[in-house]
């Protein structure tokens, strides 16, 4: 009878064997190969209609006939393919709680897409406005830029303009730092240090005039502590805005992540001075929640 000492060596020798398999397909070469004997595992739990492929630098899994980059690494465990029954329907109920409390969009609206990350919200903001609307989604960060613009391609989002820029109170050049506890932490440095992924920066006045818009029905801002600088470089566009949601993030401030994510104040008497009225949800149980603030336009 085999010993546990001895099952759990043979499980670490197995897991060796793999992770070397891994390591050599993983590369330009084996990566088809990789990606269908990935394929017929995931199968093997989830059914037939998944599929994970490589495509345009990204790692990807296919569910139905929805796309889900996951990243540059090939990263697929058991545990994780559970978490993909259900991953659209997360996104739209999470767009809805979190962004479309006071608005619902509408046929032929524009919505702006300020910190877009991977597209959760994209997806739902696409689909609303139909193909007579359009969606500016905009993202910072290089490599979540990626991301997004594969999640927009491969799911058929052709009324989304991606651009891969930062949004700041004048043009010129930012550098954003990288969390180390998530992507959606990723933040841009305030000081005069050289780490850091530079990125180009611009105002939402610029966009607006670059893009040809004329009105904006709703705006989505959630950039982790800019949106300081981001209202500042947008105050024109302020009057042709109809609704605006802003993640303010004094909770982060309050963990100890520094003074300049303390910004809801300032967001608030910016909004006041423009004309929106305001809103938020003080009694939700999630920090980051508490600290939406809503702009509304008085009917």
């Amino acid at each position: 009878m085999i010993s546990l000492q001895a099952f759990q060596k043979n499980r670490r020798s197995d897991q060796w064997y793999k992770d070397a398999l891994i390591r050599l397909l993983d590369r330009s070469c084996g990566r088809f190969l990789l990606g269908k004997i990935a394929t017929r595992t995931a199968r093997e739990q989830l059914g037939n209609d998944v599929e994970i492929l490589y495509f345009d630098g990204l790692w990807t899994h296919r569910v139905g006939p929805n796309f889900f980059p996951d990243g540059a690494k090939f990263d697929y465990a058991h545990p994780k393919l559970a978490g993909w029954r259900g991953q659209i329907e997360r996104y739209v109920a999470d767009t809805n709680d979190h962004w479309l409390r006071y608005y619902r969009p509408r046929e032929g609206d524009v919505i702006v897409d300020i910190g877009a990350g991977r597209g959760e919200d994209t997806l739902t903001f696409s689909r609303a406005v139909g193909n007579a609307g359009r969606v500016i989604a905009i993202e910072a960060h290089p490599l979540t830029f990626t991301f997004l613009k594969n999640f927009c391609l491969l799911n058929g989002l052709r009324n989304v303009t991606t651009l891969q820029i930062a949004l700041m109170d004048k043009a010129g050049s930012v550098r954003i730092v990288e969390s180390e506890s998530s992507w959606m932490e990723n933040a841009i440095d305030y000081g005069n240090a050289a780490h850091g992924t530079e990125v180009t920066a611009t105002t939402l006045n610029d966009i607006f005039v670059q893009q040809g818009l004329k009105d904006i029905a709703f705006l989505k801002m959630n950039i982790e502590g800019a949106e300081r600088f981001a209202l500042l470089g947008m105050e024109p566009v302020l009057p042709h805005v109809r609704q605006i949601c802003v993640a303010c993030h004094d909770f982060r401030s309050g963990l100890g992540h520094g003074e300049h994510f303390r910004t809801r104040a300032f967001v608030e008497n910016l909004l006041i001075k423009h004309g929106f009225k305001l809103a938020s949800r003080p009694d939700d149980p999630r920090d980051y929640v508490r600290d939406h603030v809503f702009g509304l336009r008085p009917q």
